[in-house]
C-alpha cells in the first residue's frame, strides 16, 4: 500500500488545528471559572445551594483533578505525542525517498501546512 503524501501532510495540520481548539476550550473554561458573578443566588446567604453550586462549577472549570482544564491538557498531550510521532516518521520518509519528499512538499502546499516537520527544509 502506497503512502498518500496529501493525506500524510494533512495529519500534521489536523493535529495543529486540534491543539488550537483545545487551547480555546481551556481558555474558555478559565474565563468561566473566574467569572465573579454567576447569577445563581451565590451572594444570598439564605441560598446556600447557590454558593455551593458556583464553587463546584468553578472547580470543574479549572481546578486540578477532574476538571475541563485537566482533561483538555491530557488531550493536548496525546495530540502532541501523535504529532511528534508523525513528524519523526515523516522525517524518516523524507530522508529515505527523495521523490516522495518532493510529492509531500507539493501536498503540504495544497493543505496549507503551517509548521514544517523536524529536519524538513525546503
Amino acid at each position: 500500500m502506497a503512502l498518500n503524501p496529501v493525506a500524510f501532510a494533512a495529519i500534521d495540520r489536523a493535529c495543529g488545528e486540534f491543539l488550537d481548539v483545545i487551547a480555546r476550550i481551556r481558555a474558555a473554561a478559565g474565563e468561566i471559572g473566574g467569572q465573579a458573578h454567576w447569577g445563581l443566588g451565590e451572594g444570598d446567604a439564605r441560598l446556600i445551594s447557590g454558593s455551593t453550586l458556583v464553587s463546584r462549577l468553578r472547580a470543574k472549570a479549572a481546578e486540578p483533578g477532574n476538571s475541563v482544564d485537566t482533561v483538555m491538557a491530557a488531550h493536548a498531550r496525546v495530540v502532541d505525542d501523535v504529532r511528534r510521532a508523525h513528524r519523526i516518521a515523516l522525517d524518516q520518509l523524507v530522508r529515505a525517498d527523495e521523490e516522495w519528499a518532493d510529492r509531500l512538499g507539493s501536498a503540504e502546499s495544497a493543505v496549507g501546512h503551517r509548521d514544517l516537520p523536524i529536519g524538513w527544509q525546503r
